[in-house]
């Protein structure tokens, strides 16, 4: 999950419209002449819900393959996790999208590759790190190993072709281990694009979509492999593994958000409207929840969520606002980057160890799922507050630059 408080555009004068747009209350300043793309922190929200969702559906343990349902009648919990299951894996491949979009829209030419660095690991790995220490103390006990702990520290539990080391320790983990492989590519791939023309811009995207669509096929003819999870019915270990978590394989979501960014700062891209863009995401959710499992994790919602941070990004540069724009969303953006490594845990703190699930009653999921949503928000908030944004003020400028 990138994190940019200021989100801006390099593309040349005449281009794109800029508008000066007045920095909120307690935000950072936007650079001179560029504009802040608001919108695409509040779409961060509701992508780190999705996956909220996803989990209150089911909690899964990946080090031992454990899974907590939410309702105790096995087909309501099977129906819930039917129609929530593929909304997490749609809010990760929103989030690695927006990762390329929002690195590339907001790098400069003068940009140095260690001061890249800097910033990314200050932003990430504190809280990161922070997360994944409760996670161990409180699931100790469920099978997590000092080898999923070193993997978990390092960064490499994504390499190993194992669902049950990949989301051992803190669940939703990997994505930032996954995210971490893009923070080291993207210095050495920016200058390259950038000299793009229009049609190699497009011809990227385009080859982008394609493998999104054509990794999950490969997948499912590939051998099975060890391991796997209970909430992939029709693949195996190794399968899940390369279509879903593999990062050389979810390289294609960032550098689709990358192209997207490029054809967007040089005046490229087509208008696209936000209300058709939503629109479009009931039939491919719909799409994906019929789908093989796999395929409907990856493909579906790609260039739906593609045009979506498109069509935000349009709306703040033409300097129109909206709910996505408002102040309480940027808060709830702000803040999302937390909420979205807190939440796992608060759930299964509720459900496990407070409110001792499964549930009998949709009365008692609702109240649990509410519960767990505001306490994962106030968590949150409190991490963001007092933990990340702490360090990324005092750490994230060369020390010879404050």
């Amino acid at each position: 999950m990138t994190q940019e408080p200021t989100m801006t555009s390099p593309g040349r004068a005449g281009d794109v419209r800029r508008r000066a747009v007045a920095p909120r209350k307690g935000a950072p300043p936007a650079p001179v002449g560029r504009a802040r793309l608001d919108s695409l922190t509040g779409l961060r929200f509701f992508a780190a819900l999705a996956v909220f969702v996803t989990h209150s559906s089911f909690l899964l343990i990946g080090s031992s393959s454990l899974i907590f349902p939410t309702f105790a009648d096995p087909g309501a919990n099977a129906a819930f996790m039917s129609a929530a299951g593929q909304l997490g894996s749609a809010g990760v491949g929103f989030f690695f999208i927006l990762s390329g979009f929002v690195l590339t829209w907001s790098a400069r030419s003068t940009d140095r590759t260690g001061s890249f660095y800097r910033r990314r690991f200050v932003k990430i790995v504190p809280l990161y790190y922070v997360t994944g220490a409760a996670a161990a103390l409180l699931l100790w006990d469920l099978g997590i190993r000092w080898q999923d702990l070193l993997a978990y520290a390092s960064f490499t539990q994504v390499w190993i072709p194992n669902p049950e080391v990949n989301f051992s320790v803190l669940t939703p983990g990997w994505s930032l281990a996954v995210e971490a492989v893009f923070y080291l590519v993207f210095p050495l791939v920016i200058g390259r694009f950038r000299g793009l023309g229009r049609r190699a811009a497009w011809t990227g995207l385009a080859l982008c979509v394609a493998a999104a669509f054509l990794i999950p096929v490969l997948a499912y003819n590939l051998p099975a492999g060890t391991g796997g999870l209970v909430g992939a019915p029709d693949a195996a270990g190794f399968q899940t593994w390369f279509a879903y978590v593999f990062p050389l394989g979810r390289l294609c979501d960032f550098f689709a958000g990358m192209f997207a960014a490029l054809l967007v700062t040089s005046g490229r891209f087509p208008r696209v409207s936000l209300p058709w863009v939503l629109v479009s995401f009931v039939p491919c959710y719909y799409w994906a929840t019929q789908s093989p499992w796999l395929f409907g994790q990856r493909a579906p919602l790609l260039i739906s969520c593609v045009l979506l941070i498109v069509a935000a990004a349009q709306r703040d540069i033409a300097g129109r606002t909206s709910f996505l724009s408002s102040s309480t969303m940027v808060l709830l953006g702000n803040v999302s980057f937390a909420f979205y490594l807190c939440h796992h845990l608060v759930l299964y703190t509720l459900n496990v160890e407070v409110m001792h699930g499964p549930f009998d009653s949709v009365t008692m999921v609702i109240a649990y799922i509410a519960t767990a949503l505001l306490v994962s928000l106030a968590v949150a908030w409190l991490l963001h507050r007092y933990v990340e944004m702490p360090i990324v003020r005092r750490f994230s400028t060369a020390k010879g630059n404050r």
